[in-house]
């Protein structure tokens, strides 16, 4: 191209177009990711852009559309893979204390599992990290829900004392 006008020129004359495709596919675009691949796509057009070929404006439109598309494509899939993650280490029962242990930090998870008896640990977990229900713990636990109920009584003093000591 024939470069008559700068970059700024350019981006200023079609920024309108950048918003106008993000809202068109209805894009949240808070970080502005999607503005600035749309803008790196407006610099792809005016660098490759050639008069012969027709308007400049449908080029780079054209090119602005396609890398919006590729990029919610490439989230798109990313989700996916996510959620099949998520789905996979849900479904193994083994891992599914790993699974809900990933946003609790594992140095206060060592000193838990260091302080607290094996029964309070197995209510910490299924009740704190699990969110099983007093009931549902007695139940799979086989004992009565009084005892489960000790668990909690005899670990609460512990698990403050390791939080108070992290203070």
């Amino acid at each position: 191209m024939h470069k008559v006008r700068s970059f700024e020129e350019v981006l200023a004359t079609h920024e309108r177009m950048i918003y106008y495709l993000i809202n068109k596919w209805s894009i949240r675009d808070p970080e502005k990711e999607f503005y600035q691949e749309a803008t790196i796509a407006l610099w792809q057009a005016y660098e490759s852009y050639d008069p012969a070929r027709g308007k400049f404006s449908t080029y780079a439109y054209f090119h602005i559309e396609k890398a919006l598309l590729s990029v919610i494509r490439k989230q798109t899939r990313q989700q996916e893979k996510q959620e099949m993650y998520i789905l996979m280490e849900k479904s193994d029962p083994g891992r599914v204390v790993t699974f809900l242990q990933e946003g609790i930090d594992p140095y206060l998870l060592a000193r838990l599992e260091n302080v607290l008896t094996d029964k309070q640990m197995t209510w910490f977990q299924l009740y704190v990290l699990e969110d099983l229900s007093v009931k549902a713990i007695a139940q799979k636990e086989k004992v009565t829900t009084a005892a489960v109920k000790n668990w909690a009584r005899a670990a609460k003093p512990k698990i403050r004392r390791v939080l108070c000591a992290d203070g």
